[in-house]
């Protein structure tokens, strides 16, 4: 499935999942941290007011002159989380803290340690989340314990506050990172869609060879392609030119066998003089299909429609006159033209209209249509159309339709290979109520 991706969306979708899980760690981390400060801060309140409240009573001898000062102003405010107590050794209140009023202070059950100290986190009546720190104190005038508490669910809300707004913060940075990553990978890979675009003009023939200056990454793979391509315009020159020496070379010894054919009289001179004349055609087809691929070696021309299919019918018209041939012109009068050079154009139409017009009874009907960058092109006639089994052969590479009759030119074998070459398709077809129809797709683009 990641095969199928780009390398943009690659980039992208990889740079959102880091900072997704990056992101989201700092958070977390950022909400542990800020959790254990308000802790040790609560910690450093409760120790306070208590070492404060110890200091008060170990100025004074009596409770009656007792004087204590609040750390934190909460612990005057009623119904706070946030209490003070002082109570004998029994666990009589002495006093409170102004915030205690109709509130019943948590009590432990666990034991103090060895320094007289306990603390735990404990809910209260009002079922409020206290951190509960109790110390007992000894003194000449008697013993005391005094217990001070501190509000945990505020911290909890302030951490969770700060959780969400850090969530926030992160997240609007993560929305900045990931456009930004965005950026920087377009631009990053702007060379390679310029590396694309200039294939694409050499594909259409609107450029030899790939050019413009590229990074150092890519220079050598625009080398390479150029390198390719020169090496490609090489190979199938010389296979053009060897199959072309093979041509010439045997159409002489042929001429000489089949002159010395026509100047017997035996009987089996026919039969010698069929066989060189079918040896000819071989050669000559094969030349015609060595030229053919030479053509069509990826850079084609785009030729216009209208005038060769105008030029086309022309000549067909006299050919198999009294046979009409129809066609209403391009699809809106749009000048269209298909991706293909004109003498493969030519021998392309031309062959199929030929063949049209020998089958038809009387009319030949050509109709052209464009869907997205694809030209249709169907040819139909009007005569007995062709036995299923052999338009199934029609299909195939090295059938022709005409295969028994004299006279075969390239056949619409050729025609397949030919278009085939130009990046299109045929379809052969034959409709209840007419003849063989030709389709021919061939990518086009409209001027």
């Amino acid at each position: 499935m990641t095969k199928k991706l780009s390398i943009f969306t690659r980039i992208f979708v990889a740079t959102a999942i880091c900072l997704v899980i990056g992101l989201g760690a700092t958070a977390w981390a950022l909400s542990m941290v800020y959790s254990r400060a308000l802790e040790r801060n609560i910690d450093n309140v409760i120790e306070s007011q208590s070492d404060q409240l110890i200091g008060s009573i170990l100025d004074e001898d009596e409770p009656e002159d007792w004087s204590f000062q609040n750390i934190d102003p909460r612990y005057q405010e009623l119904g706070s989380g946030w209490y003070w107590q002082i109570t004998d050794a029994e666990g009589a209140p002495l006093t409170t803290s102004p915030s205690t009023f109709g509130v019943n202070l948590p009590t432990l059950a666990i034991p103090f340690d060895d320094q007289n100290r306990r603390r735990a986190d404990v809910r209260d009546a009002d079922g409020i989340l206290q951190r509960v720190s109790e110390r007992k104190l000894f003194t000449q005038n008697g013993n005391y314990r005094v217990l001070v508490t501190a509000n945990w669910d505020e911290l909890n809300a302030d951490v969770s506050l700060f959780r969400n707004q850090t969530i926030l913060a992160l997240s609007a940075v993560g929305i900045v990172l990931a456009l930004l990553a965005a950026f920087v990978a377009r631009f990053s890979l702007g060379p390679l869609k310029e590396l694309r675009d200039e294939i694409g003009r050499v594909k259409n023939a609107k450029s030899e060879k790939i050019e413009g200056d590229y990074p150092s990454e890519m220079s050598p793979v625009k080398d390479e392609i150029n390198a390719l391509l020169s090496t490609n315009k090489e190979i199938v020159r010389q296979a053009q030119n060897h199959v072309g020496n093979l041509a010439h070379g045997l159409k002489t010894p042929l001429a000489v066998l089949r002159n010395e054919a026509r100047a017997k009289e035996q009987i089996e001179s026919g039969m010698l003089r069929t066989q060189l004349q079918r040896m000819e055609d071989i050669v000559q087809r094969y030349l015609q299909r060595a030229q053919m691929a030479a053509r069509s070696q990826i850079q084609t021309n785009y030729t216009s429609l209208e005038p060769a299919l105008k030029r086309l019918l022309g000549a067909m018209r006299k050919i198999h006159h009294p046979v009409e041939y129809h066609w209403e012109g391009t699809p809106n009068g749009k000048d269209i033209s298909v991706r293909m050079d004109p003498g493969d154009l030519d021998e392309v139409l031309g062959n199929v209209l030929d063949n049209a017009g020998k089958w038809a009874s009387g009319n030949v009907t050509i109709l052209t249509s464009i869907t997205g960058d694809q030209l249709e092109i169907v040819v139909q006639d009007d005569g007995d159309g062709v036995p299923q089994q052999k338009l199934q052969k029609i299909a195939q590479r090295g059938h022709r339709l005409d295969e028994n009759m004299h006279g075969s030119g390239l056949g619409l074998d050729i025609v397949k290979e030919l278009v085939q070459l130009s990046a299109g398709q045929v379809n052969f077809e034959c409709p209840k109520d007419s003849g063989l129809a030709v389709c021919i797709k061939l990518p086009c683009r409209v001027e």
